[in-house]
C-alpha cells in the first residue's frame, strides 16, 4: 500500500519520496481492514483522523471523566476488532477445511506407516525407494497431530 502510494506521487528521479511518506502512512492507517472492519487508526485511537493537517493547534488534556469515557470506548472498539478477527479466522478455516481430511487419532501401541519420502537411506536411487516405512508403534501422543514413534535408531531420518 505505501509503496503503491509513493509510486504514484514521487518524481521521476525518485529523490523526493520522503516528502510523501507521512501521507502514505496516513492513508494506510486510515484504510478499513477486511478482517477487522476497522482502520488501524480507529482501532488504536478510537476515532477517525481529521484530514486537515494544522500542526500548530494545541489541545488541552481532557478531563478525568472524558479520559475514562475515551478508554471505555477504545476498549469496546478493541473488542469489536478482536471479534471480527476471530470471525474472519473461523471463516477462513472453514473454507480451508472443506478440502482437508480429518487427521486420524492414534493411541499408544497403535501401529502406523510413515511417509518416508524425505528419509535418507543408503540406497543409490530414491526412485525405487519405498514411499512408506513401517509399521512403527506409537509410543505417546505429543499434540493433536503429533506422535512419538518407536523408530529404530539405525534409520537415518531427515
Amino acid at each position: 500500500m505505501v509503496e503503491q502510494h509513493l509510486r504514484a506521487y514521487v518524481a521521476y528521479l525518485q529523490d523526493d519520496w520522503a516528502d510523501y511518506l507521512f501521507l502514505a502512512e496516513f492513508a494506510g492507517n486510515n484504510q478499513v481492514s477486511d478482517t477487522t472492519t476497522l482502520s488501524p487508526f480507529f482501532a488504536d485511537c478510537g476515532f477517525h483522523p481529521h484530514y486537515d493537517f494544522e500542526l500548530d493547534i494545541r489541545v488541552d488534556a481532557p478531563e478525568e471523566r472524558e479520559a475514562q469515557t475515551a478508554a471505555e470506548r477504545l476498549e469496546l472498539i478493541h473488542e469489536v476488532a478482536r471479534t471480527e478477527m476471530r470471525y474472519a479466522q473461523l471463516r477462513q478455516a472453514e473454507g480451508a477445511d472443506v478440502h482437508r481430511t480429518h487427521a486420524p487419532a492414534f493411541q499408544p501401541d497403535d501401529l502406523v506407516w510413515v511417509d518416508g519420502r524425505n528419509w535418507r537411506t543408503a540406497h543409490p536411487s530414491r526412485k525405487l525407494e519405498n514411499k512408506h516405512q513401517g509399521p512403527y508403534r506409537v509410543v505417546r501422543t505429543i499434540g493433536t497431530h503429533a506422535y512419538e514413534l518407536d523408530i529404530p535408531a539405525t534409520i537415518q531420518k531427515h
